[in-house]
């Protein structure tokens, strides 16, 4: 007996992960954004920094051979849990020598609340802070901190948020045994259906370092004033805070509309509702008063509420509402036992697969990386032969939040547990294990959840929005024939070829150029003209602008040189300038250019691991005690209490190397009846 019990311990001690039972409760949350080790100074390997980090990332980063943060958490579902279901009642199920059917009922509440939050913080986010820093920042980190500019707060800007997630569950679980030893002796049928009410919250905290301008250049965000004068363009208000960028809800120049997906709500998020259904229908083929040994088939009903991509932190009850199937195996042994008391060995444990369900998942991009998914998008129009910038942003959760089925190829489910009754009297000490597969998601075939899949769009960055349009008179030199040139460094516009403009070409009466050298003085206008160009290797973190500063000629027939609203434009040459003399403080230029060719967005720049949950290994240690009141009539009623602990198996984000597993722990009150 003696052996017996040590070698459970030291299975349970195996199995456990004691390791990961130091400071087992503490939320190491911090304050503000110190929670990270990454500083805005920070090296993007600073995580080597910590102790139980890898030695080397390299091995860890891939394009969409996976994703060191996802865009879905989907944690074991509220209605999986063998050991809520053993304990307690084990004496009054699977009754031997029953010559009718009878039958059990319980009801149990369960309490449940997440702890470890930094490792919640880890699966979501990589880290328990998200850096921001807007483009014009000085020493702006391009690998640490995200670009500011994308989610509509000022280019100037820095701060950064921290999150101390936690998952809340109150669980109202009612289960029915019922044999049917009438039909077949051995046979019968098992039900349970929890009631949940879910609590999520990120409890996020805002820490502003620089709150930079109130307003964005309205070239850069906003061109609903295209075609006025540059005088009338007005800047765009920016962001106040990285809570209202966040919302998805904060509109702004050429953005408007909402964010379709992924919004981070700093409230609290809750969810009711029905978790899964378990049907089972099993057999005893040994059972007597020492032992017994069954195997059931069970079914799981998808009741759960399917997950909503609209949140990124979303309460889901259930499963994913997925149905499942699958068998389970059913034992007990008495160990030791006299006329009032005995100590017997319980074990239950079930696999099951589940099958497809069709959802909505937010992707990030494949060259885009983590968090790409909040890109500001431009919307393109065609007229048959080329493509033009239609005046709309929209967010890329909207073009990235598509229609997919997916799938858990298995979850197991299994818990030992030694039970010791004297008298009325019970004590359940046990150990559950729980795991899943990583899900599997496949695109269908049908629009995306937004219905835009049939347009265009193409990742802005730090690329505006419209250009300023310039007029320009060309006038043939006493001295030779030349072509304006426009170069980057602003040192000098020479001549070039051997065409020569009429005198008359481009004459524009309210224009600005120059004659034989003397300036233009009468008045003239700037107006204001779409920017098609795009930045398709734009990532979150980095603008990846064009280095679109080259030097170009201005075709001697034009009337007009578009430049970006960011240009930098030229010092005038002594003869021959054709640029405005407002715009020659500073060098260099970036030329708008209509018919730009741009790459357009398809499914096929999804990285569709980065919708998937991981794989789930979780470790749990319960115990429960109850009474029971024996009575003539068979009823027994029975009440107890008991408590969990439950610690994830270290799970590791594969690119940051910190651990995004899930633990919790949680309080039980059970009773029941037999009939």
């Amino acid at each position: 007996m003696k052996q017996f019990l040590k070698s459970i311990l030291c299975l349970t001690l195996l199995f456990g992960s004691m390791k990961d039972m130091n400071g087992a409760f503490s939320n190491d949350c911090g304050i503000g954004c110190e929670t990270d080790c990454c500083s805005s100074s920070s090296s993007d390997n600073c995580c080597s920094q910590q102790s139980d980090c890898c030695s080397s990332q390299s091995s860890c980063t891939s394009c969409c051979g996976g994703s060191s943060v996802r865009t879905y958490f989907q944690p074991r579902s509220q209605g999986f849990n063998t050991a809520r279901e053993l304990v307690g009642w084990q004496w009054e199920i699977n009754k031997p020598f029953m010559c009718n059917n009878w039958g059990t009922f319980y009801v149990a509440y369960e309490f449940q609340q997440t702890f470890k939050s930094e490792r919640l913080a880890n699966a979501l986010f990589g880290a328990s802070t998200l850096q921001f820093s807007g483009s014009l920042v000085a020493d702006r980190n391009a690998n640490t901190q995200l670009l500011a500019d994308n989610f509509g707060l000022p280019s100037d800007f820095q701060g950064c948020v921290s999150f101390c997630p936690r998952i809340q569950n109150h669980i109202v679980d009612l289960g029915y045994f019922m044999g049917l030893d009438c039909w077949v002796q051995g046979l019968y049928l098992r039900f349970h259906a929890p009631i949940v009410y879910s609590r999520w919250s990120l409890r996020a905290s805002e820490n502003t370092i620089a709150c930079g301008t109130s307003t964005i250049p309205g070239c850069y965000d906003g061109s609903a004033t295209a075609g006025s004068a540059s005088s009338t363009l007005g800047a765009v208000t920016a962001a106040s805070s990285i809570q209202q960028a966040l919302s998805g809800t904060f509109l702004f120049g050429d953005q408007q509309t909402n964010w379709c997906a992924g919004r981070v709500d700093f409230c609290t998020r809750h969810k009711s509702g029905l978790a899964d259904i378990d049907a089972i229908i099993g057999f005893n083929w040994i059972n007597n008063d020492c032992y017994h040994l069954g195997a059931y088939l069970q079914m799981v009903l998808p009741t759960g509420t399917k997950p909503n991509s609209r949140y990124l932190f979303n309460p889901v009850i259930g499963n994913g509402h997925h149905f499942g199937l699958g068998a389970g195996i059913s034992t007990h042994a008495v160990l030791w036992g006299t006329e009032n008391q005995n100590l017997a060995f319980f074990f239950e444990g079930n696999v099951m697969h589940l099958f497809k369900s069709k959802q909505c998942r937010l992707f990030d991009f494949c060259r885009g990386g983590d968090f790409s998914r909040y890109l500001l998008l431009k919307e393109y129009t065609s007229n048959g032969t080329t493509n033009s910038y239609d005046g709309n942003l929209i967010s890329a959760t909207c073009f990235n939040n598509q229609n997919v089925d997916v799938k858990i190829d298995i979850v197991g489910d299994f818990s030992f547990k030694l039970a010791y009754r004297w008298c009325g009297f019970g004590l359940d000490l046990g150990y559950n294990l729980f795991g899943q597969s990583h899900e599997k998601i496949d695109l269908r075939c049908d629009q995306n959840c937004n219905q835009v899949s049939s347009l265009r769009y193409s990742p802005k960055g730090t690329e505006g929005v419209c250009c300023f349009e310039y007029p320009i008179l060309y006038t043939p030199q006493a001295e030779a024939p030349f072509i304006p040139t426009i170069y980057p460094d602003g040192s000098t516009l020479a001549p070039a070829g051997s065409i020569v403009a009429d005198s008359t070409t481009c004459v524009v009466s309210n224009g600005f150029a120059t004659n034989s050298g003397v300036p233009f003085t009468g008045t003239y206008s700037v107006t204001v003209v779409p920017n098609n160009a795009s930045q398709p290797n734009a990532t979150a973190y980095n603008g990846a602008p064009s280095t679109g500063a080259t030097a170009l000629p201005i075709p001697p027939t034009s009337c007009f040189v578009d430049l970006a609203f960011n240009s930098i434009s030229t010092v005038p040459a002594a003869t021959g300038t054709v640029v405005d003399s407002n715009l020659a403080t500073t060098t260099g230029v970036i030329l708008c250019n209509s018919t730009n060719p741009v790459n357009f967005l398809s499914s096929n720049d999804l990285n569709l691991h980065s919708a998937e949950s991981v794989s789930l290994l979780t470790h749990k240690f319960f115990g429960f005690m109850n009474y029971t009141w024996f009575d003539r009539c068979g009823m027994n009623p029975n009440i107890g209490v008991g408590a969990s602990v439950e610690f994830g198996g270290g799970r590791r984000n594969h690119q940051t190397c910190r651990k995004t597993d899930v633990s919790q722990w949680g309080i039980l009150v059970k009773g029941g009846i037999s009939f």
